[in-house]
């Protein structure tokens, strides 16, 4: 969509459908996230085993630049309704199987693997679906509403998870998700998305994947933002790897583990209503270096946790600040990146900021039945720390500047 044909209002029919379809997935990819946790960890009594799992379904994160440029160049429709369709084709696939008995181990790691590919394409086409969607004076609130609405149902699959997995097992967790990604496949025909402007000789594929590079090495923040993303993924990877086997010893098992997440996922919840509120009153630079902040703060003092009830107390205080970190920098990818480049650059925040979940979990694997847990959440807290200091520098200089916004 151009300028002219930007919706007036923020309550539309794209917006609705974009917001509702978002919330029931996020439902679905909750549930199936705890599910497969504790299946691997029910079958190979292994934490290193889940890490590896989980590590796998993140290393397609390395193509993300290459995903990008090919979202860039087509229209975002194909990506969005096919991703979820083969998504709908696996998840249902698994949970079928694990109905009539155990899931070779192998197979539920290539499944993974090819779950995290199609994500390296669906996540950019996701990112430049919603400055299309609203009037620009709206992109706060939108960004705050849609970012409550899929924390919202991740809760409520949180909560309801634990206790789900705990009773029946896996298997309807994952046919759950697999509905609500062809749920989600459904809305998107409804949807009218964002136009995009093509040139008229479009360059080459290498041409439109070294423009991006150059895209992002124009900006101080875009060339942060990746590097920082990296350092707070790596160092927030130990939560789903130890904490189900922590959370084992304390003897609250899989609802212990399922209410530690849905308390953070409550606090960015509560996060992102309050930027709905008060939209265009937030300043995002701001508020993404603070969320840093807070997120470093929180681990440090997760290492000092003996007990369930500390770690639930501290998971709120986690989840409001990554739901302001979240949050801002949403709102500066949809108010600062051209249209045009906007899966370019998706893409590449993506590929960096992924990349340190597997690198860890690949590096802990091995040790990860025998490293204390505080000693993760320390380290990892003062890496966090490093990275907010360094964002908070430049934002600060950015914000001195007379053309600074936000």
């Amino acid at each position: 969509m151009t300028p002219a044909t930007l919706p007036t209002r923020l309550w539309n029919r794209n917006f609705i459908l974009w917001l509702v379809g978002t919330a029931q997935s996020a439902l679905g990819t909750t549930l199936a996230g705890l599910a497969l946790s504790f299946l691997v960890l029910h079958q190979t009594g292994s934490a290193g085993q889940m890490g590896v799992t989980l590590a796998l379904g993140l290393l397609p994160a390395l193509l993300s630049p290459l995903a990008g440029t090919l979202v860039d160049r087509i229209p975002l429709r194909l990506p969005l309704v096919a991703g979820n369709l083969v998504r709908l084709a696996i998840q249902l696939g698994v949970g079928l199987t694990v109905l009539h008995g155990e899931v070779n181990l192998p197979l539920l790691n290539i499944l993974a693997f090819l779950n995290g590919l199609i994500g390296v394409i669906y996540g950019p086409a996701s990112m430049s679906v919603l400055p299309g969607l609203v009037p620009g004076d709206q992109l706060a609130r939108a960004s705050g509403l849609l970012s409550s609405a899929g924390q919202g149902a991740a809760l409520l699959g949180l909560v309801g998870g634990g206790v789900l997995v705990g009773a029946v097992g896996s298997a309807p967790s994952l046919i759950m998700d697999g509905v609500s990604y062809g749920v989600m496949a459904l809305l998107v025909l409804f949807v009218r998305l964002p136009e995009r402007p093509q040139p008229a000789n479009r360059p080459s594929f290498l041409a439109d994947l070294l423009g991006g590079l150059r895209y992002v090495r124009s900006s101080l923040l875009l060339s942060l933002l990746p590097v920082i993303a990296l350092f707070i993924n790596a160092s927030l990877a130990p939560m789903e790897m130890l904490l189900p086997r922590r959370m084992n010893e304390l003897g609250v098992g899989a609802a212990g583990y399922g209410l530690f997440f849905a308390v953070m996922t409550a606090g960015m919840l509560a996060s992102s209503v309050s930027v709905a509120v008060l939209n265009d009153r937030i300043r995002p630079r701001a508020m993404s270096a603070a969320g840093l902040g807070g997120i470093a703060l929180s681990l440090l003092l997760l290492a000092l946790s003996q007990q369930a009830w500390q770690m639930w107390v501290l998971a709120l205080c986690t989840g409001v600040s990554v739901g302001l970190t979240n949050t801002g920098v949403g709102v500066l990818f949809a108010t600062l990146i051209q249209p045009e480049f906007r899966g370019r650059v998706a893409s590449l925040l993506g590929m960096l900021g992924s990349i340190g979940q597997p690198l860890t979990l690949l590096a802990l694997a091995p040790l990860a039945d025998r490293i204390s847990i505080q000693w993760l959440f320390g380290i990892a807290g003062m890496v966090t720390l490093t990275g907010a200091f360094v964002w908070a520098m430049a934002v600060r200089e950015r914000q001195s500047s007379p053309q600074a916004t936000g």
